[in-house]
């Protein structure tokens, strides 16, 4: 037997500490499960700590569909002035967005967990699967501690590329049917002494306002903007933005995340293309940070004041599980017997090619859709469920699944799922769909059609009025 520097057992080892990570390591500690989640940076949120705003707690009819874990995190963010929680915004592809400081999220996830009972190793990385037949055993992970073996009665890949799934032999399929293209990825900055409402008054397109944390005056904390005026001075200073149109957001005055950065042609599983992509992101970044400043009204006097700790990355591996997600699922709004959450964010494409983002909008009769609890059974392996961006979706299924709230949400339901086979000694396909989802509704997750109940008054739809008037 291989012999490892260093050796844990756990019920339940979740890997990878984005959103999908936090639900599921939450989820699964609350119901009483022992609970390791191993992260290779020192600090949770994945994608998160890129500089998003949260997309979407309400459905494409303005309803709010989530609740949850996601919706209690937030609520923690509110409290210490992290988030101005969910705003509405006006001409733009959905109905609302949630602005958040990243690092308060670091805070409230790391707490969440810990006060569940669960267990996070920071600073490391997985680096092979042990296999027993087709059941996974545990993960070799490296540290600066040796390499350790953590053995687990049930492994959940939060990875966002399908990285222990892969290793454990699950297939996946990338990118678009033909050319198996993916979508971009964004290299997102913050930048200090920004006069945002300036800005938005010159060059914005659509916005979200809401009173920040530490004011009652309302601010474009979400926008929209074009430099379709300033198409000259962008060619002669060889930016390139693949399309004029940007995006940014904030929860403090005079700053702004930006997300404008476009890099085509890369693959998120490829150590030099992820390379690439840190160098060519940083660029991009400041020749757009030079231009801005050089012409655009409300950035005079501003400044970088970070790039995002890595890469954004929209796309790459889709593992193929007992149920593949379809588009036609999304969008017409289909719901399922064993629907474990909501999602009423739109088809979002990052097109490979041409530089637009393409949006479809959710219809049906409440504008969201279920993901079901198949889409995280990955074929060919026992043990492992999957949560996050690696589910069982095709491309452009994922390009609505992808979002961190959706992401959470999926992974509370897998270390449910995780929990309930452990403590009923079964497996995880033999799950029974009504008991898992009977246990999430007992945790607050909404399943039922329409808007969470007691969400019509909420604050969005007070912005949105005090807006207008």
């Amino acid at each position: 037997m291989i012999q490892y520097d260093l050796t844990r057992h756990t019920d339940v080892l979740v890997v990878g500490g984005g959103t999908s990570g936090v639900g599921a390591a939450v989820a699964a500690a609350r119901a009483g499960a022992k609970v390791l989640l191993v992260e290779r940076y020192g600090f949770l949120g994945g994608v998160a700590n890129v500089g998003l705003c949260l997309h979407t707690f309400h459905s494409s009819k303005g309803q709010r569909v989530v609740a949850g874990l996601p919706w209690e995190m937030i609520q923690r963010m509110k409290a210490i002035g992290g988030s101005t929680g969910p705003v509405w915004i006006d001409n733009a592809h959905m109905q609302t967005t949630t602005p958040i400081d990243v690092e308060a999220m670091k805070y409230v996830t790391q707490e969440m967990i810990l006060e569940a009972g669960g267990q996070i190793l920071y600073h490391t990385t997985p680096l092979e699967v042990v296999m027993e037949g087709d059941r996974i055993q545990g993960v070799v992970m490296l540290t600066k501690s040796g390499r350790l073996f953590v053995r687990a009665g049930v492994v959940i890949d939060c990875t966002g590329d399908g990285d222990i799934a892969t290793w454990a032999g699950v297939p996946y399929e990338k990118g678009r049917e033909g050319d198996k293209k993916m979508q971009r990825m964004s290299m997102v900055f913050k930048m200090g002494n920004v006069d945002v409402p300036k800005m938005y008054k010159a060059i914005g397109k659509g916005a979200a306002w809401a009173a920040l944390p530490d004011s009652d005056e309302l601010y474009p904390v979400w926008w929209s903007a074009t430099l379709e005026k300033y198409a000259d001075e962008v060619r002669r200073e060889k930016l390139f933005l693949g399309t004029d149109e940007f995006w940014g957001n904030t929860v403090h005055a005079r700053e702004c995340n930006i997300n404008a950065s476009r890099l085509q042609g890369l693959d998120g599983t490829s150590a030099d293309d992820l390379t690439t992509g840190e160098v060519e992101g940083k660029r991009q970044v400041y020749k757009l940070t030079e231009v801005l400043r050089k012409y655009v009204p409300g950035f005079e006097n501003s400044h970088i004041q970070a790039t995002a700790p890595f890469i954004g990355v929209r796309e790459t591996r889709r593992m193929l599980g007992d149920y593949q997600l379809a588009a036609q699922d999304c969008v017409q709004g289909r719901k399922f017997d064993d629907g474990i959450c909501k999602v009423g964010y739109p088809i979002d494409i990052h097109d490979p090619d041409s530089g637009k983002t393409l949006f479809t909008p959710i219809q049906g009769d409440d504008g969201s859709y279920d993901i079901p609890y198949r889409c995280l059974l990955p074929q060919k392996v026992e043990g492992l469920l999957l949560a996050g961006r690696c589910i069982s979706t095709t491309h452009e299924a994922m390009a609505s699944t992808r979002t961190m709230v959706t992401g959470m949400m999926v992974g509370q339901a897998a270390g449910t799922a995780a929990a309930m086979s452990l403590r009923g000694k079964y497996e995880l396909r033999s799950v029974p769909a009504e008991e898992l989802r009977a246990d999430l509704r007992k945790q607050g997750v909404h399943l039922d059609r329409g808007a969470v109940p007691g969400s019509e008054s909420e604050g969005p739809h007070l912005q949105r009025e005090k807006k207008r008037a």
